[in-house]
């Protein structure tokens, strides 16, 4: 099994489901019988891409490498347009994506200065010894090329404002940033006098970024009594309006981050850090604005997604045995791969739901998978 292109999936049984992941991921015994014990909750439905932990989306190529990814979400929906999005994506060669860049920044808060420019040169002065007392705290992190690798200093108000630069590597960062900023907290205090205020982790991550486009010919976009061109015309009129609109452009991001928050809980990740970094990072400029852009090039609409995407493969929930079984159905084990698939996650999400909100609206598919939900579980 090479690819996860598989004609309606949704619809084999699930030990026919099961067959294809295992062969796909190269799943072992014990795998197989932690997803079997999913399978036994009371909560478990046998319904559409569900297997148990999580449910599968489909159709996932991505730098030329086929996914099957888990999501964890309580709406079928979501995994179905995910699917759609990515079949649709891949009549146009798949997801290219890239990181550009896998920093964090910890935040310390300098109290009580006097001489701010004074205080500023007595630090820099000792940059190279407070990046070498950060590095202390974690030297495996900095056996494997990661670390603290800068400091910069900022006046806000009447505080100091230390941010340590740190490339965490395959982690999120949030625990080995913290002890090191309390780790060279009394040499600050030391050197400069002043009073140690807040030191934590920021979620605004504007170094970790990943960038993912992907395109679909025009023709393939036909929707049911819409022909393909008028599709896009739709697509890009909604495009525009979120571009103008904070209701629209909430409401739009919220479509994307269904489908990252999903890949996120499925691999033991902090989707309320993911949240914070992405919304913050689409209003720097002053105005909140949609985290995807769609476009016309020659014949094909095209999309790109390019937001702050703090992810990890190490760490933390991420080494819980679902997380882990999560990452083994992807094939993967660096964070930068997950942060790249995850964005192509959310890109599929987010063409599905401007296709069908722009033409048929959104009721008609995601309200008869609802209520088909409704009736497995035998609710009235």
């Amino acid at each position: 099994m090479s690819t996860s292109a598989i004609s309606d999936f949704h619809k084999l049984s699930l030990k026919e489901k099961i067959k294809i992941i295992k062969e796909f991921s190269n799943l072992t015994g014990e795998d197989l019988n932690l997803i079997k014990s999913y399978q036994k909750l009371p909560d478990f439905f046998d319904f559409e891409n569900n297997i148990g932990p999580f449910k599968i989306a489909t159709n996932f190529l991505v730098n030329g490498k086929d996914y099957f990814v888990p999501m964890e979400i309580e709406e079928p929906s979501v995994v179905a347009a995910a699917s759609r999005g990515a079949k649709l994506i891949r009549t146009g060669g798949g997801f290219f994506g890239e990181y550009l860049g896998n920093e964090m920044v910890g935040e310390l808060q300098l109290i009580g200065i006097r001489d701010f420019k004074k205080t500023k040169n007595k630090i820099l002065r000792k940059k190279r010894e407070i990046l070498d007392l950060a590095n202390k705290s974690d030297t495996f992190l900095l056996k494997i090329g990661g670390g603290a690798r800068d400091l910069k200093l900022k006046k806000i108000k009447d505080f100091l404002v230390l941010y340590l630069i740190v490339d965490p590597k395959d982690a999120l960062g949030a625990n080995l940033i913290n002890t090191m900023l309390e780790k060279i907290s009394p040499f600050l205090k030391k050197i400069t006098k002043a009073e140690i205020g807040a030191r934590i982790i920021s979620n605004f991550t504007e170094r970790r970024i990943v960038r993912v486009e992907g395109k679909v010919p025009i023709k393939n976009l036909a929707l049911k009594n819409f022909p393909g061109e008028i599709v896009v015309e739709r697509i890009l009129m909604l495009q525009k309006l979120a571009e103008n609109d904070i209701f629209r452009a909430v409401t739009h991001n919220k479509g994307v981050m269904n489908g990252i928050d999903a890949v996120a809980l499925a691999t033991g990740n902090d989707f309320r850090a993911i949240e914070s970094a992405v919304h913050s990072f689409t209003q720097r400029g002053g105005k909140y604005q949609p985290i995807t852009k769609w476009k016309i090039e020659n014949n094909y609409l095209v999309g790109k997604i390019e937001i702050p995407l703090p992810i990890a493969t190490v760490g933390g929930a991420t080494q819980t045995r679902k997380a882990r079984l999560a990452l083994k159905i992807l094939r993967i084990r660096e964070a930068r791969e997950l942060g790249i698939i995850t964005a192509a996650v959310g890109l599929a999400n987010n063409l599905s739901a401007l296709s069908v909100v722009a033409t048929e609206g959104i009721q008609k598919g995601h309200m008869k998978l609802h209520r088909e939900f409704l009736k497995k579980m035998d609710f009235k």
